[in-house]
């Protein structure tokens, strides 16, 4: 009885062994650490991650790390590891075509803000000096208008990016105008696309808007004669402008803010405590062609639509996923070839579920009003 029972499960484990493939026979499920989200290393990490997401972006305003919200770490054969970092961030006042390091740029007003979450993929390897970003992506959303109405009713709200809006195009267009006549010298600015409205009441409707631009240039012998932008022209710079009218007369300022041609390296100028070896600073990972993730952005919480007498609101969720592999064993990572690890990383389904103890780590911001559930 017990020879035959024996040998049933030797069957058994040897049919369950056949269907798995030959190459992962000897592999068991690999063993994701949990370390602190306050940890040093974690936030150089969470930093480098940010900065490289930035980097990648085209459109919207530099992200700035608010906390590290959940950290898992998945080390390789040799000495890398790949991180699986989830990032709560901030809006800056700093666009992201200015290349600028969001150390350097300031968080805006609350009211202003837009906040979310993202999720990246960050592949470290400290001695063969590798920092690279093979996937991310994040979901932001404004701040709720009606919880600042709340806190502080005079203050701005800002409204929906919407050019077509006659108001906000005024805003733009009398801004833009008077940018042409005191800044622009033999050349003309065009809009290109707005990026912030905010509206407030002073002495009466006042809009501030933010646009980009582009240029054309002008006939020297006819300065008032320009030429139209080509269609594939690139925005130049980013300008503030802002419209206010009372009973008598209306008020307009203007400014810009220019692009540096060449962009300044995202690992230039973080913190001492924030950063990793000196010799990585000149060898990070360059960008590969294309994106590697992309930005949602949700409407504001605040506003819903009515539906049988109930407001219904937008989710207080922020979906963001990212993953390279459904694979529970994970697929191997494909790196820049210059790199040639002697051995391919290995990427995992990006973890969910609950947070280590650990986690997340404390904001720098610790407002409630922005910091996703």
């Amino acid at each position: 009885m017990i020879l035959t029972l024996s040998l049933g499960l030797l069957v058994l484990v040897q049919g369950a062994w056949s269907t798995i493939p030959p190459a992962q026979v000897s592999q068991t499920l690999p063993l994701l650490l949990e370390p602190s989200c306050n940890d040093s290393r974690v936030l150089s990490m969470a930093g480098f991650a940010l900065e490289k997401i930035n980097e990648d972006r085209k459109e919207g305003y530099i992200f700035r790390l608010n906390r590290v919200a959940d950290v898992r770490e998945h080390h390789q054969a040799g000495s890398g590891s790949v991180y699986y970092l989830t990032l709560d961030v901030l809006d800056t006042t700093c666009h992201v075509l200015s290349k600028k390091n969001s150390k350097d740029c300031e968080t805006g007003q609350l009211f202003e803000t837009v906040y979310g979450q993202c999720k990246a993929i960050f592949y470290v390897n400290l001695p063969r000096r590798i920092l690279d970003l093979p996937a991310y992506n994040c979901t932001v959303r404004p701040v709720s208008r009606r919880e600042i109405a709340t806190l502080c009713p005079d203050c701005p709200a800002l409204l929906p990016n919407n050019s077509s809006d006659p108001r906000i195009f005024e805003a733009v267009s009398e801004s833009l105008e008077k940018i042409n006549k005191e800044i622009a010298v033999g050349k003309k600015f065009h809009l290109f696309k707005v990026t912030k409205v905010l509206f407030q009441w002073v002495v009466g409707p006042s809009y501030s808007v933010e646009f980009l631009v582009t240029e054309a240039p002008c006939t020297k012998s006819l300065p008032e004669k320009c030429l139209q932008p080509p269609a594939d022209a690139q925005p130049v710079g980013i300008c503030k402008g802002s419209l206010t009218r009372d009973h008598v007369k209306k008020y307009v300022s203007g400014t810009c803010e220019f692009f540096a041609s060449q962009p300044t390296s995202a690992l230039e100028s973080h913190s001492p405590e924030h950063q990793v070896p000196q010799q990585l600073a000149s060898t990070a990972a360059p960008p590969l062609e294309g994106p590697k993730g992309s930005v949602q952005y949700l409407p504001d919480p605040s506003v819903g639509k009515i539906e049988d007498g109930q407001e219904k609101k937008p989710p207080l969720t922020f979906p963001a996923h990212v993953s390279l592999t459904t694979e529970p064993l994970g697929e191997e990572l494909h790196l820049a070839s210059h790199f040639l690890p002697e051995k391919k990383p290995i990427v995992l389904p990006f973890p969910e579920g609950s947070r280590s103890n650990e986690c997340p780590g404390p904001a720098e911001h610790p407002s409630p009003l922005i910091l996703p559930p």
